[in-house]
């Protein structure tokens, strides 16, 4: 079956075993199954299973800045600041106007200590 209808049953059945379907019947091309599945992940505080998904979503696909974002905010749960603003970053680098991204970019680094870096993000 065609990766995207998995998904789409996926997405209607709310059953998490499509995206996992998908996934291996398009043979690992299929980054709209992994970004589910690091939404679900992270949904259910699975936070490390999250990110993992969302990077292998990110190797064949790096545009969706929503996705990166709720990657960054898994990274952030796990007080993983650098790895968050990596991925914050990448948010603002698509959609500069992404006030919520400049905010936990900012955080992170204020969390740091990196307060000069923190007052940039707010401008």
């Amino acid at each position: 079956m065609q990766a995207n209808i998995l998904c789409l049953l996926g997405e209607m059945k709310r059953d998490a075993s499509f995206y996992n379907r998908a996934w291996e019947e398009s043979n690992h091309r299929c980054a709209r199954a992994m970004r589910a599945l690091g939404r679900i992940r992270f949904f259910e505080s699975k936070f490390e299973e999250s990110i993992t998904c969302f990077n292998k979503a990110f190797e064949i696909n790096r545009l969706y800045p929503k996705d990166w974002f709720t990657c960054g905010c898994a990274h952030m749960r796990l007080e993983q600041f650098d790895k968050a603003i990596f991925c914050f970053g990448n948010v603002v680098s698509i959609d500069e106007t992404e006030t919520d991204a400049w905010a936990n970019m900012a955080n992170c680094y204020g969390v740091q200590g990196k307060f000069k870096e923190a007052l940039a993000c707010t401008d």
